[in-house]
Parts: structure tokens; C-alpha cells; sequence
């Protein structure tokens, strides 16, 4: 005859609450790039959804602050999310990439003394990072050649529509706090074959659409570029990194 066995009371009591401790546990690391090549993709309301929950689940993880930052449309608020992942996570793989975009932050809008020093920053603190080591600072090309001498001037490649060269810097064209005047300037690089579009951010409760033009792998192509339109279209021309 099988006799069945009980455990202590003790032990069993110990089993179960180690169960019920397991039970409340925070699940697997978050897949952060799987949601930023979403966003990438234009899935942007499908990670916003996530995001309550992931904040519930990780609250102090660097990856989720920083997709938190990527999802919001407020350009300062952002910067404040960036800038408390530099400072609270500064070895975290994701302090590079926030301190970035703090750099293109303040470059978009017109705050290139803050922004030098945080790319400075990211060289010093991150001199390994893409980041670091992509940012180089091109000379402004030369428009007078050498006394005596005749030089020709490099020929500056127009960006058409359907060109899809390795994005690291545009040109700003304008920045509008009335979304048709961005249209309308928009429209009128389309209409000349120009690749354009339009960037809205929004900073202290106001919304400022800035209308880029042209693709660019080399800031140094991307600078030519913009003292080329800056003299055809009278522009306030800047480059601006992406």
C-alpha cells in the first residue's frame, strides 16, 4: 500500500512563497532597438501603447527612459529625460545616444554653444561611441582660390527625390511657427526636384516646423549644399545633424 507523504508545513510554506516571489518579478530585458525600429517604421502609436506598461515594469531602466524621450513630441521635455539618463545612468549603453540627442537638440534650435559641448562631452566621456568618432568637424569650403591661381570649384550634387544616400546631415531652410508658410517653402524645393520635408517640434507649449532639405552623408557636402541655396533662395541656411 503507497502511503502518501506530506511535507512539513514549514517547508511547503517556504516553497510557496518563493513561488509567489517569483510571480511578482519584472519580466525579461525590454527590447529596446525591436521598438525603435518600429518607431522607425512609422509604428510609433504601437510602442506608445507599450509604454505605459514598460514604465510600470522598469521604471529606472535607461532604454525605456530613453524610448520615453524618443515618443515625446515636446522638444524640451525630452531633453529633460535625455539629460537624466546622462546624469543618473552615465554607463549605460543608452547615456551615448541620449547625450546625442540632446547635441542635435539645442543645434535645431539655434543653441550651437550648449550644443558643442555635449557633442565635447560625448567625445570625452564616450570617445568609442558611433557617435564620437562620426562627428568630425568638416572646414568650411574655401570660395577664392590662391593669388595667381585658377581653381574650380568642387560641383555640388543635387539631392533628388528617391535618393537614398546614408542620412547624417541636412539642411535647414527655415523654421516657421505657421505649419503652411513651411508647406509652401516645401513646396517649392519639390517643385524643383529637391528631396524635402518638413520637421515640427514642439518647445515651451509652441509648435516650430522647420523645413529640411537634402540628404547628406558628409557635413562637408551638406555645407556647400546649404551656401548654394542660402545664394539662389536668400535663406538663412544652417546644417543641421540627424
Amino acid at each position: 500500500m503507497n502511503r502518501v507523504r506530506f511535507l512539513p508545513s514549514t517547508l511547503l510554506s517556504l516553497l510557496l512563497g518563493v513561488a509567489a516571489f517569483a510571480q511578482t518579478q519584472q519580466p525579461g530585458e525590454p527590447d529596446i532597438l525591436k521598438r525603435l525600429e518600429l518607431i522607425e517604421k512609422g509604428q510609433a502609436d504601437v510602442v506608445r501603447a507599450e509604454l505605459p506598461t514598460l514604465m510600470t515594469n522598469f521604471q529606472t531602466h535607461p532604454g525605456v527612459l530613453y524610448l520615453q524621450g524618443v515618443l515625446m513630441t515636446d522638444g524640451n521635455e525630452a531633453s529633460k529625460v535625455y539629460q537624466s539618463i546622462v546624469e543618473n545612468f552615465p554607463k549605460s549603453e543608452w547615456a551615448d545616444d541620449a547625450l546625442f540627442k540632446l547635441y542635435q537638440y539645442y543645434y535645431s534650435i539655434g543653441l550651437y554653444k550648449t550644443a558643442d559641448q555635449k557633442m565635447e562631452q560625448l567625445k570625452r566621456d564616450y570617445p568609442y561611441s558611433t557617435y564620437a568618432t562620426d562627428q568630425k568637424v568638416a572646414e568650411e569650403p574655401k570660395t577664392t582660390a590662391p593669388a595667381g591661381r585658377t581653381e574650380t570649384p568642387t560641383p555640388v550634387t543635387r539631392p533628388t527625390k528617391g535618393a537614398k544616400p546614408s542620412v547624417v546631415y541636412t539642411v535647414q531652410a527655415g523654421t516657421f511657427s505657421v505649419l503652411q508658410n513651411a508647406e509652401e517653402l516645401r513646396a517649392r524645393f519639390e517643385k524643383e526636384g529637391y528631396a524635402s520635408h518638413i520637421f515640427t517640434i514642439v518647445n515651451n507649449g509652441k509648435k516650430f516646423h522647420k523645413v529640411w532639405v537634402g540628404e547628406f552623408s558628409k557635413e562637408d557636402e551638406a555645407r556647400r549644399f546649404s551656401a548654394e541655396i542660402k545664394k539662389k533662395y536668400h535663406l538663412n541656411t544652417i546644417v543641421v545633424p540627424r
